[in-house]
């Protein structure tokens, strides 16, 4: 079973519910375990700072367990994913990340009966559609990689980084029968399939 964990975004600040993400990510992966961690929606060149938070914040709520990080590359990431028991998929550019991850037709495949989750532009990438934070779209939708059957909302209600109103609107009315997932900063949910 495929284990995604969906975050609302804004996963640096220390605060219990982002102590509860990590720990439910550091949670089914093995003692001496892999854990990928992606930041292909940066905009940063440079993700070492990232690399060293997240592996920090995993490494403080892994109930004592051991864990090998990596860092995913372009070049090898669909072999990383075969060698890992986890992935962490962070924000940033959205249009960026899903640029990179629809390179891989393998991805689906490769996460079964991993650990995966995403913050924000990740959370985005792993549902079927969501909405739009800025203007660039005109208020529409955007179509994700799919790995999940919902619509997804990260942000929601943020002061700092509230999804387009128009596209929400629209994201609320459009294919209803999948599940409308709404994150607020820092709101984290688990899917199981």
């Amino acid at each position: 079973m495929t284990k995604y964990i969906l975050h609302g975004g804004y996963t640096s600040p220390d605060n219990e519910l982002n102590r509860t993400f990590y720990e439910e990510i550091a949670r089914d992966v093995p003692d001496g375990g892999t854990i990928l961690l992606c930041y292909f929606a940066s905009k940063d060149e440079d993700n070492s700072r990232r690399f060293q938070e997240d592996s920090q914040k995993l490494r403080e709520q892994s109930h004592g367990k051991t864990f090998k990080f990596i860092l995913a590359s372009e070049e090898d990431f669909s072999e990383q994913l075969k060698q890992s028991d986890a992935l962490h998929i962070r924000g940033g550019s959205t249009p960026k990340l899903l640029g990179i991850l629809n390179k891989y037709p393998d991805l689906k495949e490769n996460l079964k009966n991993k650990t995966i989750s995403g913050s924000s532009a990740g959370a985005y990438a792993i549902g079927a559609y969501s909405a739009f934070h800025d203007d660039e779209s005109g208020g529409k939708i955007r179509k994700g990689v799919g790995l999940l059957p919902i619509r997804v909302v990260c942000h929601y209600e943020s002061k700092d980084l509230p999804p387009n109103p128009e596209a929400l609107t629209s994201l609320m009315e459009m294919e209803q029968a999948l599940d409308l997932v709404l994150l607020k900063d820092f709101e984290w949910k688990v899917f199981r399939v």
